[in-house]
Order: structure tokens, then sequence, then C-alpha cells
């Protein structure tokens, strides 16, 4: 599979992965510290506001090239079967999401865990969008 082959929703959802995958890794990077004991990592903030400007930043770029490289297609309507795959990745990644969201919930509640509820809470955002956007090209390459 090369890159020229795919369709334009493909090269799209290969892009969100692609940025969604560094947002995670970024952000895993940066709450890492807290679990070898340096505490006061976590209380910065800026670079995870770097992280999201980098973010949109790759989103626009890349769906540019991408959009200009497959102007027929971009301006295309969706048909019936792509929105059964958008629908089919949807319910695979809210699943998911609400799933871990109340699973790390309970968990946090459980154990007393309130201080980092908004970096996981994030990840599993991040994780869910991850899994919505690689069902897709998954589901695109199967042709549902």
């Amino acid at each position: 599979m090369m890159f020229k082959d795919l369709t334009f929703r493909e090269k799209s959802a290969l892009v969100h992965i692609t940025a969604l995958g560094l947002l995670l890794a970024f952000t895993l990077a940066q709450i890492w510290p807290f679990f070898s004991g340096y505490e006061e990592s976590i209380l910065v903030v800026k670079p995870f506001w770097v992280a999201l400007v980098i973010f949109i930043l790759i989103e626009i770029i890349g769906h540019s090239i991408v959009a200009a490289r497959n102007k027929r297609e971009a301006n295309a309507e969706g048909d019936e079967r792509e929105r059964l795959i958008v629908l089919k990745s949807n319910y695979y990644s809210s699943h998911l999401f609400g799933f871990c969201l109340i699973g790390y919930l309970s968990i946090s509640m459980l154990f007393q865990i309130p201080f980092l509820n908004i970096y996981f809470v994030f990840i599993i955002f991040v994780v869910a969008e991850i899994v919505n956007y690689s069902s897709q090209l998954i589901l695109f390459r199967r042709g549902v």
C-alpha cells in the first residue's frame, strides 16, 4: 500500500492519525517525569499549548497538501458507503471513549487520584480519536 494509491478520505485519515499520534507521544513524554518522582513537572502547562499549536499546524498543512493534490475528490460529496464507514468508526471510538472514561474516573475516585484527571481524560480522548481514524482507514481499505 503506497501513499499515492490511497483515496482522499484515506489520506485525510492518515494525516489525522499522524498528528494525533505525535500529540499523544508528546503528552506522554510530558507527564512521564511525574511518575518518576518529579511532581512539579506536571504543573507546567506551556508545552501543551505548543503541542496543540504544532498539532493544528500539522493538520492544516497536511490537509492542504492532500486537498491540493486531490481537488476533485476533496470537493466531492460523501456517498452512502463513506457515511456508513464514518458511522461505524464513530461507534467504535465512542464506545472505547465512554468505557475508558467511566473506568478511569471510577478508578480515580476509588483510589483518590484527582490530580492527573485532566491529563488522562485528554489521553483517553486522543486515543479514541486515533481509534476513530484508524478504523476509518481500515474500513475504507476493506471496502465495507
